[in-house]
């Protein structure tokens, strides 16, 4: 059984850093370059400074087998919306639902602080994001940025949108 639960002071912040290596190690192999993806290390993930912000999937060892961020916007162009920074799942933990579940209970943390609107970024060639970000209520706009030789779009999540399952 998976339990989800705010991150704790006290957690292992190193195992969590190596969630989010081994994470973006498999997520992106087949959009960003190997030579990348190989050099990056666990030192260069540091959960522990917005652990506040956190939401975790852990198993019935207490091991982390998900991981959910959010907070404020950290974009001007959205300033008045919440933000999902980033949520990653380990390989063999995907497609059970505990994605859905770490953005649920992001989205209602973001809800309870006034935040009725919510963004996130995506790679736009990652189909498979977008497909579950499609599936939890967020909608794509128009909005890209570059991320060096990649492009990121924002979407969207509107509490009030009557259409699709808001995170509710």
């Amino acid at each position: 059984m998976i339990t989800i639960r705010p991150a704790r002071a006290d957690d292992d912040f190193s195992a969590l850093a190596q969630l989010y290596l081994t994470a973006w190690q498999t997520s992106y192999q087949d959009m960003l370059p190997a030579d990348f993806l190989n050099q990056l290390t666990v030192d260069q993930y540091h959960p522990e400074a917005n652990w506040q912000h956190l939401f975790v999937a852990v198993n019935e060892q207490d091991q982390f087998v998900g991981v959910c961020s959010y907070g404020p916007s950290r974009r001007q162009r959205f300033a008045s919306y919440g933000e999902i920074n980033s949520i990653y799942l380990l390989p063999t933990q995907q497609r059970q639902g505990i994605g859905q579940r770490l953005m649920h209970a992001a989205l209602g943390t973001l809800r309870a602080n006034g935040f009725n609107r919510v963004v996130l970024w995506v790679l736009t060639d990652n189909q498979a994001a977008q497909q579950f970000y499609w599936h939890v209520g967020f909608r794509p706009t128009t909005v890209t940025m570059p991320q060096g030789p990649l492009n990121e779009t924002a979407f969207v999540w509107l509490a009030d949108e009557p259409s699709g399952d808001n995170g509710e």
